[in-house]
């Protein structure tokens, strides 16, 4: 017979300070970042005469960090089942791991950058199986590809393998 878990048992759920509350300023802030240098960059456009330019993906992933991040951030009744996962360490894990995605994203390029991303994470901090986190991984790269190279026609920035 399965215990259903209370309130109670997460003693931290309602504090003002939660893992949750501190990942989403951690996101608020790198977001912010982001996109003050995309804005810096002066190589890379937004929009121009023929459509979205290569730093439209980038500051698309930015205002979506920042919005999820802000709802991070905001008190509300917190579900027991949200906090589950919930840890310093996954924590840190995910901090690494954006940071290490923004850093590689123009180094290796945005398919690699995120199908890497994705499949490490599902291995590092969800514990899936390899072969399980490689397949999403490979998908999310081609999905990536599909959707902002093919149909929008965005620019990705590509890395020394060429994609």
């Amino acid at each position: 017979m399965a215990s259903e878990r209370t309130e109670s048992d997460h003693p931290e759920s309602g504090s003002i300070i939660s893992v949750e509350r501190v990942f989403g300023v951690v996101l608020v802030l790198l977001s912010l970042v982001c996109m003050y240098d995309l804005h810096q960059a002066t190589n890379l456009v937004y929009w121009d005469e023929f459509g979205p330019g290569p730093s439209w993906l980038p500051y698309a992933i930015c205002v979506i960090l920042l919005i999820l991040a802000v709802l991070l951030i905001i008190p509300r009744t917190r579900t027991v089942g949200g906090q589950l996962g919930a840890s310093p360490a996954g924590t840190f894990k995910y901090v690494v791991l954006v940071l290490a995605l923004a850093w590689l994203f123009p180094v290796i390029g945005a398919r690699l950058s995120l199908g890497l991303f994705v499949a490490i994470e599902m291995m590092w901090v969800e514990h899936q199986k390899w072969t399980t986190s490689l397949a999403v991984g490979i998908v999310t790269s081609i999905a990536v590809w599909v959707i902002f190279a093919t149909l929008l026609g965005v620019n990705l920035p590509t890395g020394p393998l060429g994609f």
